[in-house]
């Protein structure tokens, strides 16, 4: 398989699990989602939001000097706040707020499918290949600008929602462009230097995939569940 055989594989079956497909995200698109709805929805995946930095330092502690390492340092410096932003969980947490979900964020513990993504993220970055650990963050940062961009203009359609609220969202159109071409790039070269190693990293994208729609499963049967109660 050629490097860019691999990525062709690598976006089909990422797509499989497109995001913005889900019926959770949908309904938030149409509006149908309450105010409390979204304030239980940013309590629980924060708990992955504040997570992700710990995945990548995870990958990067294994990782000798070079190119890849490098390319996961910066993703996290910029999950940490550089320069003009602060932390990305800290203004995920403004998002929060705005929706009513103040101090209770940070000690609420994470829904089943939440902590199972977590799960898969922190064994992956820990455990798995270099190859299969960048195919995961790829699987997820590549869908996040055009979620980042509908939920930024869902909030403020529907939900009257400022600038402060929906900054998590309007940083994440375009900071994970460029994260995802770095990934998209690092697994090309990870490939034409290992083929053999594409199976597995096609696997670890596709399980990221299906991590993150389970876990939106989730969210969305507790609400549907409420509703109905």
């Amino acid at each position: 398989m050629t490097s860019q055989e691999f990525l062709r594989e690598l976006d089909e079956r990422i797509a499989k699990f497109d995001l913005l497909t889900h019926p959770f995200y949908q309904a938030w698109s149409k509006g149908e989602l309450t105010r409390e709805e979204i304030r239980e929805y940013a309590s629980d995946y924060y708990h992955h939001v504040h997570a992700f930095p710990t995945y990548l330092a995870e990958l990067a502690m294994r990782l000798e000097d070079g190119d890849l390492r490098q390319t996961v340092l910066t993703n996290l410096a910029d999950e940490k706040g550089s320069h003009d932003h602060s932390a990305h969980d800290e203004i995920w947490l403004d998002f929060a707020a705005a929706f009513g979900a103040h101090d209770v964020t940070r000690h609420r513990k994470p829904s089943t499918g939440v902590a199972d993504l977590m799960k898969f993220y922190h064994q992956t970055a820990a455990d798995g290949s270099p190859q299969e650990a960048i195919a995961a963050f790829y699987a997820y940062e590549s869908q996040v600008p055009r979620l980042a961009a509908e939920k930024e203009r869902g909030l403020k359609a529907f939900y009257n929602a400022d600038d402060n609220a929906t900054r998590y969202f309007t940083l994440h159109k375009t900071a994970d462009l460029e994260h995802a071409a770095s990934w998209r790039q690092e697994l090309a070269r990870q490939i034409e230097a290992a083929p053999e190693s594409s199976e597995k990293a096609l696997h670890a994208a596709e399980q990221a995939a299906r991590s993150l729609w389970n876990a939106l499963d989730g969210i969305e049967a507790a609400r549907l569940q409420i509703r109905a109660a």
